[in-house]
């Protein structure tokens, strides 16, 4: 297993408090129909990492943003970009680049429901979508773009895009782009981009190619850390379990049972698992939710969406749900296949305890050298791996 790399000190970095904040979103000088959507979605207080950036942003700052998912981030740079927008211009103002389709439509609609009485025009572009549909939304001006590099580029080719009036762009989640082979697009749409201009760049970790595409593309930006070192699994219960290959689908559902799981996320390494798993199961009396790359957008939303109110118990995940799908009461994480990385284990198992809640993280280890890769990882995260004993 991986070990993540050492984080870089930067000469301007802002420490964390590890409580919630209690400044209220009224003392941040936002207009009335801003708060007024703000306390219609229950935003009544800020969350650290919006205490710290939204003063900064609003002030025109280029920010360098760490902090893990489920901190508040898609609210901490939408509320001072709505706060910046102008609705009378129908030229796109704010860019936000994302990693995957799902967070796209996340980050979109919580923008969105933020901002419902600010006039302000939000567009998802993302691939696995119409093209024509998506490009006719484009047509109508909006001030706000969330996007995934990919379709963005191809708009971009087709001059489809006008950033004459650009004032930001924010690179959300910006080492999973790097991780899904994203840097050329990145740094292609970016070049195009007014050069005088706010970016704001918001990453779970921080390697050193973050660090470098910070250096290429902003100017002396604040760092923010909300992280202990690179992640925390506060809050999770964390156990391993040896299982035979072969009984794993049972194992799974005798957790299921034993357990009384109603919103659980299992993770598997591929698709062909997943699909695998979904069947097996399937014969075995249950029917789950399921999601991952080669499945249609339309489908992956539907299961989504009905896992999210309860229609399924578990919902079966390759790697592109550990970032970006922000679902809330998840109260287990199973990990069928072993995950073969520090940060992808953290990222998988953090879907749980969300928001201040509990929740447990079960690992499936067949053989002894997962075990030893698990006692490294305990180290690591500084937070012990239990084992549960099959009866």
């Amino acid at each position: 297993m991986k070990s993540p790399k050492e984080k870089e000190k930067s000469n301007e970095t802002l420490p964390a408090e590890a409580v919630e904040s209690s400044i209220p979103f009224s003392e941040f000088g936002l207009s009335p129909a801003l708060l007024h959507g703000l306390n219609e979605n229950k935003y009544v207080h800020a969350t650290p990492i919006q205490e710290k950036s939204i003063p900064l942003i609003l002030a025109g700052k280029d920010m360098l943003g760490q902090a893990k998912t489920g901190t508040g981030k898609t609210a901490a740079f939408g509320i001072p970009i709505l706060a910046h927008t102008n609705p009378a211009i129908h030229s796109p103002q704010a860019l936000i680049i994302v990693p995957t389709r799902e967070l796209c439509l996340q980050v979109r609609d919580e923008i969105e429901n933020i901002g419902k009485h600010t006039h302000t025009n939000i567009v998802a572009v993302f691939g696995g979508a119409s093209l024509n549909l998506q490009a006719q939304a484009l047509d109508r001006g909006p001030q706000l773009i969330v996007g995934t590099p990919g379709r963005l580029m191809d708009f971009m080719r087709q001059g489809k895009l006008n950033f004459s009036k650009l004032k930001t762009v924010v690179l959300d989640e910006a080492d999973k782009m790097l991780d899904m082979g994203f840097k050329e697009d990145i740094d292609e749409i970016l070049s195009q981009l007014p050069s005088a201009r706010q970016t704001l760049l918001f990453s779970a970790t921080m390697p050193s190619a973050i660090k470098q595409l910070a250096k290429k593309h902003q100017k002396n930006p604040v760092e923010i850390n909300l992280s202990e070192d690179t992640l925390t699994v506060e809050g999770i219960t964390q156990y391993y379990l040896n299982v035979d290959p072969r009984q794993r689908v049972t194992m799974l559902l005798g957790l299921v049972k034993h357990f009384k799981i109603q919103k659980g996320i299992v993770f598997c390494s591929t698709k062909r698992t997943v699909d695998w798993l979904e069947t097996q199961l399937y014969k075995r009396g249950m029917k789950v939710a399921k999601i991952h790359g080669d499945m249609p957008q339309a489908k992956r939303q539907h299961y989504l969406h009905a896992f999210e109110k309860g229609e399924y118990p578990l919902l079966l995940a390759t790697n592109v749900a550990a970032r970006g799908i922000h679902i809330a009461d998840i109260s287990h994480v199973i990990n069928f296949d072993f995950p073969d990385e520090y940060e992808t284990y953290v990222h998988r198992i953090g879907r749980t305890a969300r928001q201040g809640k509990k929740g447990m993280a079960i690992t499936f280890v067949t053989s002894v050298s997962q075990v030893q890769h698990l006692r490294e990882l305990e180290q690591l995260m500084n937070a012990k791996v239990h084992e549960l004993k099959a009866k």
